[in-house]
Formats: structure tokens, C-alpha cells, sequence
């Protein structure tokens, strides 16, 4: 398995070309838009050793004939995963082939979380190497949850595979928006007399579209107004929430007499009227 030839560049590569690759395969085949598991952590694991100088060097070392424990006469260390089998049983060595999880913590927007998004985030192993990792945020991503990235975890022990990496997404709260299950809330203001005429509102949706609300005469305080299929999608099945917005009666201080009195004729009227 060649890292160069999973990450399609030479062995020239600057590192702005093997980061780029990286990138651009890793949302290709990421698996939760639909690519393959395993394909991705390759990906990774080629991105991991390819974008560590001192990684890269070993690699390269490796690749071109170099044997770092040539000078133990051909033999090297041993099977780890052997020697575990001899002792304990092959089931002892099958449940010790692996190294730890490690945890990381991001924070994004929470428009970000609407939408998607990818952060580069930079984290050290206990076996002290320094990594980074694109972590691809798919869309409806919710506060807390967990995203798993197989492969990119501790690699302490030698001989056996990586741990995960398990990255625990933060949504930053917004000061318009806010979230329902998988619902996109918005609460609009108006007036009291908007309220009882009628009125449009154009109302900016975090996708950058805009949407006229028209609301009808009568309008009561806490309506809400639903538009299916442009909320969050549930990233676990895919579904789509709804917009919702929910209308906000604001009712002025009037403390002008005359203004007072021509309320008052108004309602009179309208009291007749009804």
C-alpha cells in the first residue's frame, strides 16, 4: 500500500499538494456522504505519515529499501501479535491489537452545523506525534454529538493498530436562530397594528435565500408559520426538518391624548363592525 499512490501525488509533493489531496479525497469518500469506510481510512492513514516531516521521512526511507533494524541481522523485532498467541492463546492477542481511543473537542457555529463544514484540527499522541486531522461536519450535526474517525487515534504500541479518534462536535448558540429537534426556529417582531391590517416580511434564511412570509390580518401573538423540508437533516436517516417562524406581537407605550383617543374611536368601530 503506497501512501503516494492512495493520495494520487509523487514523492515530490509540497506539503500544500498532499494537503489539498487530502482534502478533496476525504470528502469524496468520507462515510457519511456515502463513501467507503475503509477507502477513507486509508485516506487518513496515508494523510497522517505523508503530512509528518519526521513520519514522511521514516516512509520514505521504508519505501526506497531503507530497513531501520537491518542491523539485526535480517530479523528485526518480532511478532508482537505472534509472541501473544504463543503465550495467552490467540484470543489474547486479537483483543490487545489495537490501541487506545483518543478524544478530541471542536467548536462550531451554529450556522456551520446548519450547513456543514470542514475544521483542520491539530492533536498529539501519546506516543508524542503531532497530527492533523480535516474533520468533515456533515450537515445537522447536533451539540455533544460524537464523530468517530477510524484509525487516527493513539499508535503507542508498535505492531498493532491505531486507536480512533473521537471528536465531540460544540455548536455555538446564535442570537436569531435556534433549533427544535430538527427544526430551524426564527422568531419575528411586529407590530400590533401589522398584526391586525396584515403584512409581508422578508425573512433571511441561513442559507442566504430569501423567503416572503405574508401574514394575514388577525395574525395572533405566538403563531407559527412552517415550511417543510428546509430545517436540519437528520443525520442519522437523512429526513428534513421544518422552518418554523414563530410571529411576536409588539405593543407600543402610546401616551399622546389625541393618539389615545383616535385608538378608541377605531376600536369603537371596530366593535360595531363585529
Amino acid at each position: 500500500m503506497n501512501y503516494y499512490d492512495i493520495l494520487g501525488v509523487s514523492e515530490q509533493a509540497s506539503q500544500d499538494d498532499i494537503k489539498k489531496a487530502y482534502k478533496k479525497l476525504a470528502m469524496k469518500h468520507h462515510p457519511d456522504r456515502g463513501g467507503d469506510n475503509k477507502k477513507f481510512q486509508e485516506i487518513s492513514q496515508a494523510y497522517d505519515t505523508l503530512s509528518d516531516p519526521q513520519k514522511k521521512s521514516q516512509y520514505d526511507a521504508e519505501l526506497n529499501g531503507f530497513n531501520a533494524f537491518s542491523g539485526m541481522g535480517g530479523h528485526g523485532f518480532p511478532n508482537f501479535g505472534d509472541m501473544f498467541s504463543f503465550h495467552f492463546g490467540p484470543g489474547f492477542a486479537q483483543q490487545k491489537r489495537k490501541n487506545r481511543d483518543l478524544g478530541l473537542r471542536i467548536s462550531i457555529s451554529f450556522k456551520q452545523s446548519f450547513l456543514g463544514t470542514q475544521v483542520e484540527a491539530q492533536y498529539n499522541t501519546p506516543s508524542g506525534r503531532k497530527r492533523t486531522v480535516v474533520i468533515e461536519v456533515p450537515p445537522g450535526v447536533q451539540s455533544g454529538q460524537v464523530l468517530r474517525f477510524a484509525g487516527l487515534g493513539d499508535d503507542t504500541i508498535p505492531n498493532m493498530p491505531p486507536g480512533n479518534l473521537n471528536v465531540t462536535v460544540m455548536v455555538e448558540a446564535d442570537p436569531e436562530w435556534y433549533r427544535r429537534d430538527n427544526d430551524l426556529c426564527k422568531e419575528i417582531e411586529i407590530s400590533w397594528l401589522e398584526a391586525m391590517i396584515g403584512c409581508t416580511k422578508e425573512i433571511k434564511c441561513l442559507d442566504g435565500n430569501i423567503m416572503p412570509l405574508k401574514i394575514r390580518p388577525g395574525i395572533q401573538h405566538n403563531q407559527e408559520f412552517a415550511s417543510s423540508g428546509r430545517g436540519f437533516r437528520d443525520s442519522n436517516f437523512g429526513r428534513l426538518g421544518a422552518l418554523i417562524i414563530i410571529v411576536k406581537i409588539s405593543i407600543p407605550a402610546i401616551t399622546n391624548e389625541s393618539t389615545i383617543q383616535k385608538l378608541k374611536e377605531i376600536h369603537a368601530e371596530i366593535n360595531n363592525i363585529s
